[in-house]
């Protein structure tokens, strides 16, 4: 079998130590993913598309003029290893969903054109800071190093991480919110990447990758918490039925709508639109109620 080879553009990287990036970001897309459930009110699935070795060059052309970084800092505590500069190019999409959902809205209007804001800058930049804190800990998990969002940027012209020469990792990650579908990359340096990644081999990086009791205790109390917070809508529906149109128009005060079920049945109680559990219907002093008798 015959394969082209680009020798412009060589492939330094083995198949073993693109699964050990490929396990890294599973990891930080399995805890962001949670997290942005509980902030935007909305199901969020994170996934790898793709983990891609290229020139910065073709990453840059790549990118809209109207695009959305943020700068990070990978500072690993051992000082034999260099400050690792990582960008995070985030879908201009995905941060207009974020800013809406945060202020209230419903996230439908996401397909802007225009420029950021500074209120919407100062929003971003604390999500951003906080997508960069579960980025550190998944690079935490293989090695002690500090992650840190050193600001943003909204021109791509002006990104300055590599020379255009220079060979990159692009981690391409895809999330979906609702009825959103966005990107987010993650774009190092190469041998930033092959430093940092020395240290630990494929089979290190699978065996690190369980983490003990306490990690996990203590990741999924935090899921929780933020999973606990969020607003639900509960319905207790006695009995549903189907008028015709014209039935409807011709109701009145003091009309009887006679139903076929007894007072003393069961009512359903729903969880957003799910039904979940059996009541009684009751009043305690002067308010309506239901009782709870049964989990669906």
């Amino acid at each position: 079998m015959i394969k082209s080879y680009d020798f412009k553009s060589p492939k330094k990287f083995t198949k073993e130590r693109m699964s050990t990036v490929e396990n890294l970001y599973d990891s930080f897309a399995r805890a962001l993913a949670p997290y942005l459930t509980g902030l935007l009110q909305s199901y969020c699935e994170i996934s790898i598309n793709g983990i891609v070795e290229k020139r910065y060059q073709e990453f840059s052309n790549s990118v809209p003029d109207r695009s959305l970084f943020g700068m990070i800092t990978l500072s690993p505590a051992n000082k034999d290893y260099n400050e690792a500069p990582l960008t995070m190019e985030v879908d201009t999409r995905l941060a207009f969903f974020m800013i809406e959902r945060l202020l209230g809205g419903v996230g439908s209007e996401y397909e802007l054109t225009r420029d950021f804001t500074d209120i919407e800058k100062a929003i971003l930049q604390y999500v951003l800071g906080k997508i960069t804190e579960f980025l550190g800990e998944s690079w935490g998990q293989y090695l002690d190093v500090q992650a840190s969002l050193t600001g943003l940027q909204t021109n791509p012209h002006l990104l300055q991480m590599s020379a255009q020469e220079d060979v990159v990792i692009q981690v391409e990650l895809e999330v979906v919110i609702d009825k959103l579908s966005a990107r987010l990359n993650m774009v190092m340096p190469a041998p930033n990447v092959e430093e940092l990644t020395s240290k630990f081999g494929y089979s290190f990086a699978a065996s690190q990758k369980k983490q003990d009791e306490e990690k996990k205790k203590s990741k999924r109390h935090y899921i929780e918490q933020h999973l606990l917070a969020s607003e639900v809508e509960l319905r207790a529906i006695l009995h549903e039925f189907t008028l015709d149109a014209q039935d409807i128009l011709q109701l009145t005060p003091g009309d009887v709508i006679p139903l076929n079920k007894k007072v003393d049945s069961g009512i359903s109680v729903y969880v957003e639109d799910v039904a979940c559990f059996e009541a009684k219907a009751g009043h305690t002093r002067l308010r309506k109620a239901v009782e709870i008798s049964n989990e669906l």
